[in-house]
């Protein structure tokens, strides 16, 4: 127990500073040296406690970061408050092991420096990467996300993802650790963090003047974003629907209002509260409304399908033309678990009565974008936009634009609705398109292809923002090759736990671990 305390207090410290990089607070200088107080604390300790120490990290870090999923389920899952810290611990205590595997890495790998400091952040990126798809993946607090408002230093996303950002950070850690423990690898790990951060600056600086040129020769495309700000605990209130649509027919005729006229309307996740084709009343009313402004209209609204003869309920874009006759439907294809379905349900048998809104909602399977006139888009709904492989194969299918429509009204005013909005910027970038993004009760906003956004409307409020964006047809190297450098990492990685394992092992190992000291 010698010491332990300082490891744990130093562990502690890591994880708070990780969450500072984050929004609501978006400290991002925190995140590149966020991971040095755990990498000091893991300095002589052995691999159970250097595991302990890293998931000690990983929760407090976790806990900060998610903890509007408390909101949520306490707010509108009925379930009460100590419930709901309970039921919050899974999920935190699940993403946290990743961090222990981070930690218990770094203490495998400490007797060789410069694998430490130069395979330690390909480790992280790895094990984002297998977070990413493991149990239908949850790749929310992907470290290179803090970097979100330099957009110079993100542009590379075009080439890595957001994974190359996160690999960048993590060096500045190992780095940094390995000057102040003196070690044969911080200055070698100086030297390539250096040219790494400069490179990528540099190239983030010339590609997106490339970028911002290509869209000035694009043929513009005006669109309106409409912001209803209906509160959760109304949404699907019979009482309310008038209202709902009420609201929902002003703000699009402000934006049908604006100069230039946009081309496409876009209303939220489930704007329209009833089924949209099978309630003909309500339908014909918001029908009537699109005719009013004589604009296309994308809006979501729950489904019908039928499986195996079954009726099924799926979560829908509608989009509709200027007269109201039906152009295209896009159904979700990542469920959000314990919301739209209940995962392992013989196992979770009880979670129907913690969460009264699990449904049992059916994935659609079709990608291919949506087309109005001469624009093809991909749409996302709810958070399906961290997902970037969902985005990459819709702009594979000839997507020029992304649509995401969502509604964080869920989360009321905590960071959740602020994280979820700068994460969806980076898909602009990765794919260089433009990026449109209606939620419920915000934040909207619209941005073009270099991350850029032209405005925003605020969270709570409602309102419309109208922009001209310029889409061109490009596929990226990320859109081409996808998540290349990630797997790269988990490579890598694989290959220095076996150096690392073999160095320990044999006695001929000697030649080798020089390349390494």
């Amino acid at each position: 127990m010698k010491n332990m305390w300082s490891g744990v207090l130093l562990s502690v410290l890591s994880g708070v500073f990780l969450t500072l990089g984050f929004p609501k607070l978006g400290w991002t200088g925190f995140a590149w040296v966020a991971l040095v107080p755990l990498l000091l604390a893991l300095r002589g300790r052995t691999q159970k406690q250097a595991f302990a120490l890293g998931c000690l990290c990983g929760l407090v870090h976790n806990f900060g970061a998610l903890y509007w999923m408390y909101y949520a389920l306490h707010q509108y899952g009925g379930i009460p408050a100590s419930l709901a810290i309970c039921v919050l611990f899974l999920p935190c205590a699940y993403l946290a092991l990743y961090l222990g595997g981070f930690a218990s890495i770094s203490r495998l790998w400490q007797d060789y420096p410069l694998l430490w400091v130069l395979g330690l952040p390909g480790v992280w990126v790895a094990l984002e990467l297998l977070r990413a798809h493991f149990l239908t993946g949850f790749p929310w607090v992907n470290l290179g996300y803090t970097q979100t408002p330099w957009l110079s230093l993100i542009q590379v996303a075009d080439i890595t993802g957001v994974y190359g950002i996160s690999w960048l950070v993590v060096l500045s850690s190992t780095v940094l650790t390995a000057l102040l423990n003196r070690s044969r690898g911080g200055f070698p790990g100086l030297l390539v963090g250096g040219i790494c951060v400069l490179g990528t600056i540099l190239y983030g600086s010339w590609r997106a003047g490339t970028i911002e040129d290509r869209q000035t020769a694009a043929i513009p495309w005006t669109v309106g974003v409409v912001q209803g700000n209906i509160d959760q605990s109304q949404k699907w209130d019979p009482a309310f629907q008038q209202e709902t649509l009420k609201r929902y027919r002003e703000l699009s005729l402000q934006a049908a209002a604006h100069n230039p006229t946009p081309e496409l309307l876009v209303w939220p996740e489930t704007a329209a509260p009833f089924f949209y084709r099978f309630e003909e009343k309500l339908s014909t009313q918001l029908n009537d409304m699109v005719k009013e402004t004589g604009i296309p209209l994308l809006f979501g609204s729950p489904g019908v399908t039928l499986v195996e003869g079954e009726p099924r309920l799926q979560n829908r874009a509608y989009l509709v033309n200027g007269s109201a006759i039906l152009e295209g439907v896009y159904a979700k294809q990542h469920l959000v678990p314990f919301g739209e379905y209940v995962p392992l349900k013989k196992a979770l048998f009880f979670v129907h009565r913690l969460v009264e809104a699990a449904g049992d909602f059916v994935p659609g399977d079709d990608p291919s974008p949506l087309i109005m006139g001469r624009q093809p888009f991909g749409v996302l709904i709810c958070y399906e936009d961290i997902f970037p492989e969902l985005a990459r194969a819709a702009v594979e299918r000839g997507a020029t634009s992304l649509i995401i429509i969502t509604n964080d009204a869920w989360y009321g005013t905590s960071s959740a609705p602020y994280q979820h909005l700068e994460f969806a910027r980076w898909r602009a970038i990765e794919f260089r398109v433009p990026l449109i993004r209606a939620a419920n009760t915000g934040i909207s906003s619209i941005f073009d292809a270099t991350g850029k956004s032209c405005g925003i409307i605020p969270l709570n409020e409602p309102g419309s923002l109208v922009c001209s964006v310029h889409p061109f047809r490009t596929l990226t190297f990320y859109a081409k090759w996808g998540d290349l450098f990630a797997w790269l990492c988990l490579l890598t990685t694989a290959g220095g736990l076996i150096y690392a394992g073999f160095a320990k092992r044999s006695s001929a190992s000697a030649p080798a671990r020089r390349l390494f000291t």
